[in-house]
């Protein structure tokens, strides 16, 4: 009976682990009944208690929930396509080069999903971000990339909240979470063992109440947080969005469109800051941040702070600050050269994780991501009895910039 079917799928693949769902596409429903194989075939109620078990089983591959998750969406991704082509062309940090279909990048295995109370997988969160976050901000980058710059406030307020939950959806992002954590858990841990022979610690809520804890337990909440599906990990790291966003809408949006034949590319980290100078602090609170995004293979988009307009908010009465924030601002459009565009695109390829996808082949990327990634890492900078951890800036956008023409 078990030999009398066989179920076939699609086995295509590819090598690396991150994309292993193309090797792990589920079945179509097509059964196959093997030469030969008529006589295990029961007829009769048994042939209909066979037929009924069988429309079940395909019935649940059909309803199965999909394991693997984008995090950065095909939609987006399908605006990085040549004219008339249905693959990008992929770069891996590893050296490897090969052509993908949008559908099959830059997800991984249940990156969004966690497991519930009654220890079933909760695919909540990718839901709440294809519904609120998705579907009002990929038609604003659409028109963006067709060069139409006019937006209204809801437009510029899905296309912020889009840029930050982009910003902080990545597993590059989660790294982050995860490091930044762990710095401070490490040096808290050991502090505390030097001082304390007892190995445990007073905690101090918001209202006041004070949990005495030990150091195993402090230890065993770090290593939940680093297990692959902790929904703590995903809340710390996703949840500056929704604060991100607020600052992103009132700042400074500039497009830039190439006036040459050069495209723009992408990455598995597609939104990345670059500052003007290098140290140590990677927050808003610096006034030379400069938020970049490819919106498409022929757009992009940068934001940075409009400082002449936080002067006048300043300056302004309180009644007058209300008014000036809730006046549209004015986006700025940019024609820039090929030079340009490599610049924009040499930076992606700097601050990637492991990924660079692009509409075609260009040789001086494979070289470039041999180089160890310029993103920003966390640093210790604690002293004494302060505790004080920051990220650090590696990049400095003069190293990319076009020369000056003699």
């Amino acid at each position: 009976m078990r030999d009398a079917v066989a179920v076939q799928g699609n086995r295509s693949g590819q090598d690396d682990e991150e994309h292993d769902d193309v090797r792990e596409k589920r079945t179509h429903g097509y059964i196959k009944v093997p030469r030969g194989t008529r006589q295990f075939v029961p007829c009769g109620s048994e042939c209909k208690q066979w037929s009924t078990i069988m429309n079940e089983k395909i019935k649940h591959m059909a309803k199965a929930r999909p394991k693997q998750q984008h995090y950065v969406t095909k939609a987006y991704l399908d605006g990085f396509l040549a004219p008339g082509a249905s693959q990008l062309v992929c770069y891996a940090r590893n050296g490897k080069m090969f052509p993908r279909r949008t559908q099959d990048i830059a997800k991984e295995r249940n990156f969004y999903a966690f497991k519930n109370e009654r220890g079933e997988w909760d695919d909540s969160l990718e839901e709440i971000i294809e519904r609120t976050v998705e579907a009002p901000g990929l038609p604003v980058l659409q028109k963006l990339a067709k060069g139409n710059t006019r937006l209204t406030w809801d437009e510029r307020t899905a296309l912020a909240l889009l840029v930050a939950f982009q910003e902080v959806r990545t597993p590059a992002s989660l790294q982050r979470t995860i490091d930044y954590t762990k710095a401070m858990t490490e040096r808290l841990l050991r502090d505390v063992r030097a001082a304390n022979p007892k190995k445990t610690i007073d905690l101090v809520g918001k209202d006041g109440k004070k949990n005495t804890v030990t150091l195993a337990e402090i230890e065993e909440s770090q290593a939940d947080l680093e297990k692959k599906n902790s929904l703590e990990k995903l809340r710390l790291a996703m949840g500056p969005a929704m604060e991100l966003y607020q600052y992103y809408r009132q700042m400074k949006f500039t497009m830039h469109y190439p006036l040459g034949g050069l495209r723009f590319i992408t990455s598995d980290t597609p939104v990345i800051r670059v500052y003007s100078h290098t140290g140590y602090g990677t927050g808003l609170n610096r006034n030379d941040v400069e938020i970049r995004f490819p919106v498409s293979n022929s757009a992009f988009l940068t934001i940075t702070h409009d400082l002449k307009f936080a002067e006048q908010l300043v300056r302004a009465t309180e009644a007058k600050r209300a008014k000036l924030l809730n006046r549209l601002p004015e986006g700025q459009i940019r024609h820039i050269s090929d030079a340009q565009v490599v610049a924009f695109n040499k930076a992606h390829v700097r601050h990637a994780r492991m990924w660079i996808f692009s509409s075609e082949k260009l040789e001086w990327i494979p070289e470039l991501l041999k180089e160890r990634s310029a993103a920003p890492k966390v640093a210790d900078l604690s002293s004494g009895d302060l505790y004080h951890f920051q990220s650090k800036v590696n990049y400095d956008p003069r190293m990319d910039a076009p020369k000056p023409d003699r």
